[in-house]
C-alpha cells in the first residue's frame, strides 16, 4: 500500500508541479482529467431552470476549447 508521499511523489512526477496561474490551473484540471469525455459537467450553473433536465455551466470539452483558444492554437 502507498503511503501519502508517495502518491504526492507519483503526482507530481506525472502533473508537474503546484499549478498557480489560471492558464497553469486550468492545463492541470485537463491533464488530470484527460480521459473525461467533452460533454462531462464539470461546473454547473444551473440544473432544471430553463426547463425539465435543461444544465447550465462548462462542460470538459468547452475547458479545451478555451485553453486552446487562450494557447493561440
Amino acid at each position: 500500500m502507498k503511503n501519502v508521499a508517495q502518491i504526492r511523489r507519483e503526482s507530481v512526477e506525472k502533473y508537474g508541479p503546484e499549478p498557480v496561474t489560471a492558464e497553469e490551473r486550468l492545463a492541470h484540471v485537463l491533464a488530470v482529467y484527460a480521459d473525461e469525455p467533452d460533454t462531462w459537467m464539470v461546473v454547473e450553473g444551473t440544473n432544471n431552470m430553463y426547463g425539465d433536465g435543461v444544465r447550465t455551466g462548462l462542460t470538459m470539452g468547452d475547458l479545451r476549447e478555451l485553453h486552446t483558444r487562450l494557447a493561440g492554437e
